[in-house]
Protein backbone atom coordinates (compact mmCIF):
# COMPACT_ATOMS: atom_id res chain seq x y z
CA UNK A 1 0.00 0.00 0.00
CA UNK A 2 1.36 3.38 -1.04
CA UNK A 3 1.19 6.07 1.63
CA UNK A 4 1.24 9.64 0.33
CA UNK A 5 2.07 11.95 3.22
CA UNK A 6 2.11 15.17 1.18
CA UNK A 7 -0.06 17.83 2.67
CA UNK A 8 -2.25 19.91 0.37
CA UNK A 9 -1.52 23.59 0.67
CA UNK A 10 -4.71 24.91 2.32
CA UNK A 11 -4.11 28.39 0.94
CA UNK A 12 -3.03 28.51 -2.71
CA UNK A 13 -1.89 32.12 -2.26
CA UNK A 14 0.89 31.00 0.12
CA UNK A 15 4.25 30.59 -1.58
CA UNK A 16 6.65 28.12 0.00
CA UNK A 17 10.40 28.31 -0.31
CA UNK A 18 13.21 26.50 1.41
CA UNK A 19 15.24 23.37 1.75
CA UNK A 20 15.47 20.16 3.70
CA UNK A 21 18.47 17.85 3.53
CA UNK A 22 19.50 14.77 5.48
CA UNK A 23 22.31 12.31 5.96
CA UNK A 24 20.76 8.86 6.35
CA UNK A 25 22.34 5.65 7.58
CA UNK A 26 20.72 2.23 7.65
CA UNK A 27 22.71 -0.08 9.92
CA UNK A 28 26.24 1.13 9.28
CA UNK A 29 25.65 1.80 5.58
CA UNK A 30 25.25 5.41 4.43
CA UNK A 31 22.34 5.97 2.07
CA UNK A 32 22.33 8.55 -0.75
CA UNK A 33 21.83 12.06 0.65
CA UNK A 34 18.22 13.13 1.09
CA UNK A 35 17.51 16.41 -0.73
CA UNK A 36 13.85 17.42 -0.66
CA UNK A 37 12.28 18.35 -3.97
CA UNK A 38 9.09 19.47 -2.23
CA UNK A 39 8.98 21.26 1.15
CA UNK A 40 6.02 22.42 3.18
CA UNK A 41 5.84 24.52 6.33
CA UNK A 42 2.29 24.72 7.58
CA UNK A 43 1.79 26.93 10.60
CA UNK A 44 -1.89 26.16 10.94
CA UNK A 45 -4.40 26.69 13.73
CA UNK A 46 -4.00 23.03 14.64
CA UNK A 47 -0.55 21.44 14.20
CA UNK A 48 2.59 23.01 12.78
CA UNK A 49 3.97 20.82 9.97
CA UNK A 50 7.56 20.78 8.75
CA UNK A 51 7.75 18.42 5.79
CA UNK A 52 9.96 17.49 2.85
CA UNK A 53 10.04 14.71 0.30
CA UNK A 54 12.17 13.57 -2.57
CA UNK A 55 10.40 11.70 -5.30
CA UNK A 56 13.41 10.29 -7.07
CA UNK A 57 14.84 6.81 -7.31
CA UNK A 58 16.29 4.77 -5.74
CA UNK A 59 14.00 5.55 -2.83
CA UNK A 60 10.95 7.77 -2.62
CA UNK A 61 11.25 9.23 0.87
CA UNK A 62 9.65 11.84 3.13
CA UNK A 63 10.55 13.41 6.46
CA UNK A 64 7.98 15.11 8.67
CA UNK A 65 7.59 16.67 12.08
CA UNK A 66 4.32 17.93 13.52
CA UNK A 67 4.20 20.21 16.56
CA UNK A 68 1.26 21.44 18.60
CA UNK A 69 -0.10 24.81 17.47
CA UNK A 70 1.66 27.71 19.17
CA UNK A 71 4.74 25.68 20.15
CA UNK A 72 7.60 28.13 20.75
CA UNK A 73 11.16 27.97 19.47
CA UNK A 74 13.07 25.19 21.22
CA UNK A 75 14.25 21.61 21.26
CA UNK A 76 11.62 18.90 21.60
CA UNK A 77 12.40 15.24 22.24
CA UNK A 78 10.43 12.41 20.68
CA UNK A 79 7.33 11.73 22.83
CA UNK A 80 7.36 15.31 24.22
CA UNK A 81 3.75 16.55 24.49
CA UNK A 82 4.46 19.39 22.01
CA UNK A 83 5.90 17.05 19.36
CA UNK A 84 2.97 15.21 17.77
CA UNK A 85 5.01 13.22 15.26
CA UNK A 86 8.54 12.78 13.98
CA UNK A 87 8.62 10.48 10.97
CA UNK A 88 10.70 9.06 8.15
CA UNK A 89 8.73 7.38 5.35
CA UNK A 90 9.77 5.23 2.42
CA UNK A 91 6.91 6.12 0.13
CA UNK A 92 7.57 3.16 -2.15
CA UNK A 93 7.46 0.59 0.67
CA UNK A 94 4.66 -1.22 2.46
CA UNK A 95 6.67 -1.32 5.68
CA UNK A 96 6.90 1.85 7.79
CA UNK A 97 10.00 2.96 9.69
CA UNK A 98 8.61 3.29 13.26
CA UNK A 99 10.40 6.08 15.12
CA UNK A 100 12.09 4.92 18.32
CA UNK A 101 13.77 8.15 19.39
CA UNK A 102 14.90 11.56 18.17
CA UNK A 103 14.22 15.25 18.47
CA UNK A 104 13.57 18.48 16.62
CA UNK A 105 15.43 21.69 17.40
CA UNK A 106 13.46 24.49 15.71
CA UNK A 107 13.64 28.27 15.56
CA UNK A 108 10.58 30.21 14.43
CA UNK A 109 10.73 33.80 13.16
CA UNK A 110 8.76 36.39 15.13
CA UNK A 111 6.06 36.47 12.42
CA UNK A 112 5.93 32.61 12.40
CA UNK A 113 6.45 32.55 8.61
CA UNK A 114 9.91 30.99 8.77
CA UNK A 115 11.19 27.86 10.52
CA UNK A 116 14.73 26.50 10.52
CA UNK A 117 16.68 23.95 12.53
CA UNK A 118 17.58 20.30 12.78
CA UNK A 119 15.96 16.94 13.44
CA UNK A 120 17.29 13.58 14.49
CA UNK A 121 15.15 10.55 13.66
CA UNK A 122 16.10 7.08 14.87
CA UNK A 123 13.80 4.38 13.52
CA UNK A 124 13.78 0.61 13.25
CA UNK A 125 12.18 -2.08 11.09
CA UNK A 126 13.01 -5.72 10.35
CA UNK A 127 15.94 -5.54 12.82
CA UNK A 128 17.51 -2.69 10.83
CA UNK A 129 18.19 0.70 12.39
CA UNK A 130 17.83 3.95 10.48
CA UNK A 131 19.34 7.26 11.54
CA UNK A 132 18.44 10.51 9.77
CA UNK A 133 20.26 13.75 10.61
CA UNK A 134 18.11 16.46 9.05
CA UNK A 135 18.58 20.19 8.41
CA UNK A 136 15.71 22.42 7.28
CA UNK A 137 15.07 26.05 6.44
CA UNK A 138 11.55 26.67 5.14
CA UNK A 139 9.41 29.77 4.86
CA UNK A 140 5.94 30.88 3.80
CA UNK A 141 6.16 34.03 1.72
Amino acid sequence: MYIDTRRNNPNDSVCLKGKMTAKITIGSTPEPDFVAEFVWYGNLTDPIYIYGDQGVAPRLTAIQAALEAGTPTGKYEYRDKNLRSLDYYSLDSLEPWPTKSGHIDVTFSSDRKHAHGTMLIEAERENKKLTANVEFDIQNL
